[in-house]
Parts: C-alpha cells; sequence; structure tokens
C-alpha cells in the first residue's frame, strides 16, 4: 500500500503540503493536483480523502459535560474544525451501561465514523477505550494521556502543570498548600495531585493530612474548604485543580474573613475565561482545549485515511502569573 511519502516523492510536492492536503486545508491548486494526480497513480483512495463528507465524527461526552467550561472550548474546537473539512459531528451523551450498549450496535467495519472522547470519568474512560481498541474503532481521547499501544489521545501533561504551578508557589514562600480532589474517580485529579505532592517533596516539604484532602463527589468539597478555613492551622496557599474551584475559594475564603491574595495566595489550572475576570485575577495553568479539539480533528481524519495508525500527541501547557498570588520570600 503506498505511503504519504511515496505521494511526497510522486508528486514532487512538500510533505508539510500533503500533510495540509490529507487535513483538508486548503492548498495551493498546482500542489492540490500534483497531489491527487499521484495518489491516482499510486491508488492512494483518491475518493476517500475528497469526500470528507462521508466522514462522521461522535463527540462522546458525559451527561455534566457542558457544568465545565474547558469541555465546551474542546466541542467548540471540534465543531469549527471539522466544519472547515466538511466532516458532520455528532453529540453522544455516553455512560455507563449505555457505553456498551451504543458500541454493541456500532458498525466497527465503517472505517470513516469514529470517536473523540471528552471529560468521562475513570470508569467510563476504561470501559470505552477498551472497547474502541478492541472493535478497532478510529478514536481520539482528548485531555488524556493514557496507556496502552492500541489507545489514541491528544493531551497535556497535567501531573507536570500540577507540579509547575505548586512550585511557583513554593518559590513565592508559601508551604502550607491546601489541595482537595477526588483522585479515586476522575484521571485529571488523581495526576495534579500527583504533581501537587511531587513539587512538596522535591522542594522538602513534608506532606501534611490537614492539608491534602480527598473526596468522593463535588458535594463534599466546600464542607472541607470551609472546615480548614475555621481549623487552628489555615492554610498560606491553595492550589485549586480546576479555576471554578479556585474562584469559589477565594468567595468563600472572603465570607470567612481572609482576603486574597494578603492573607491566602490561591492558584488554579486550566485559565478558562473566569480566570481572567475574578478578583483578584487568577494565577493559573493554561490547558488549550479549543486547540486540543481541533488537532483530535485533525487526528481523525489521518485516521480515517489510513495515513498512520495510531495518535498520542502531547500539548505543551503555560504558567499564567496574575494577581492571586502573595510574593512571601
Amino acid at each position: 500500500m503506498a505511503t504519504v511519502e511515496d505521494i511526497v516523492k510522486k508528486s514532487g510536492v512538500s510533505r508539510s503540503t500533503v500533510f495540509r492536503f490529507l487535513n483538508g486545508s486548503n492548498v495551493r491548486e498546482n500542489s492540490k493536483k500534483k497531489i491527487i494526480q499521484a495518489m491516482k497513480e499510486l491508488n492512494f483512495k483518491v475518493d476517500a480523502i475528497n469526500k470528507h463528507k462521508n466522514f462522521v465524527i461522535e463527540i462522546s461526552v458525559s451527561h455534566d459535560y457542558d457544568e465545565f467550561q474547558g469541555f465546551s472550548q474542546v466541542v467548540q474546537g471540534v465543531i469549527e474544525r471539522a466544519e472547515k473539512s466538511d466532516v458532520l459531528v455528532q453529540l453522544a451523551r455516553r455512560v455507563g451501561k449505555q457505553i456498551d450498549e451504543d458500541y454493541a450496535k456500532w458498525d466497527h467495519k465503517n472505517k470513516t465514523k469514529g470517536v473523540i472522547i471528552v471529560g468521562k470519568n475513570k470508569e467510563d474512560e476504561e470501559k470505552e477505550a477498551n472497547i474502541l481498541a478492541e472493535k478497532g474503532i478510529p478514536h481520539v481521547f482528548v485531555n488524556r494521556v493514557l496507556s496502552g499501544n492500541d489507545i489514541n489521545f491528544v493531551g497535556v501533561d497535567l501531573e507536570q502543570g500540577a507540579y509547575d504551578i505548586v512550585s511557583y508557589l513554593i518559590e513565592k514562600g508559601h508551604k502550607k498548600i491546601l489541595a482537595v480532589g477526588n483522585p479515586e474517580e476522575l484521571y485529571v485529579d488523581e495526576k495534579k495531585l500527583k504533581g501537587y505532592k511531587r513539587a512538596l517533596m522535591d522542594h522538602g516539604i513534608e506532606l501534611d493530612d490537614r492539608l491534602s484532602h480527598t473526596i468522593s463527589n463535588k458535594s463534599e468539597w466546600e464542607d472541607v474548604i470551609r472546615k480548614v478555613l475555621t481549623s487552628e492551622d489555615v492554610p498560606d496557599a491553595y492550589f485549586g485543580l480546576c479555576d471554578s474551584y479556585s474562584v469559589k475559594f477565594i468567595s468563600i475564603a472572603r465570607s470567612l474573613g481572609y482576603e486574597v491574595p494578603q492573607d491566602i495566595s490561591v492558584v488554579g489550572m486550566d485559565d478558562i475565561d473566569l480566570a481572567k475576570y475574578s478578583f483578584p485575577t487568577l494565577t493559573t495553568v493554561k490547558v488549550p482545549f479549543k486547540k486540543m479539539g481541533t488537532i483530535a480533528v485533525e487526528q481523525m481524519i489521518q485516521l480515517f485515511n489510513q495515513v498512520y495508525s495510531n495518535v498520542k500527541i502531547m500539548i505543551k501547557h503555560e504558567l499564567i502569573e496574575r494577581d492571586s498570588v502573595e510574593n512571601r520570600s
């Protein structure tokens, strides 16, 4: 079977231009003609590539995906990129038993329909990943870095992102850093708390059980925060595993008489729009959700076209400094 490299050699067009064409991006008409001619001569499934309208991408989400702005940004990136390539997008809310039921009906021989998975809990992610790999269904997990040779993903190193921002707090003179998460259920919380703990250890700070809390559901979070802030051992900083919780923390701290960052510094992760407009503005780690959605579509098109069979892409995060941290060093 002909490869992309064969097309590059045959057409005389640059490799990057060939890839842009395969992604559905616009290229110069002269280059386009050379690429198509080379594909015809090499029998490189020209019809499948030129008929992107035959491609269907399902965005598989949990029932509450729209409660978090980051997931909405992923969906926006997917839809905008798919429209440019005339790829049809469908939304599927799929959790628990619904995962088994939906994929039992799936035509796994159809390689022009695939799945982009966004924002599931660990149990559902593992179930869906196993089924997708077993059936050979084209897929890409977004904002996940999952093990397994047959699992495709576009993600950010969340553990390193957490490590970087907690290290930033420590370098600013903070040692009593509060963190609350649900690592048993959520992949993102597991990775971020690992980064938090590793940063403490690397900076010679012993993990304090009074400041590192594990919860089993969202409703417990506020109770833990209020209990800590009304105790005798108040933290000097809070590491929010997502920006929305950091903004909520600021509100609760103020209601209890604390000022941010004068009394307690606060940081988050994600850099959703809310972070720029909170008071004070929130120091955080930027996770490029929309970009991940865009790249996921580009990689799905490559999988559909069988340009390659496996996708594992890491995107860089960025620390964004704003006004919610006081320098105490």
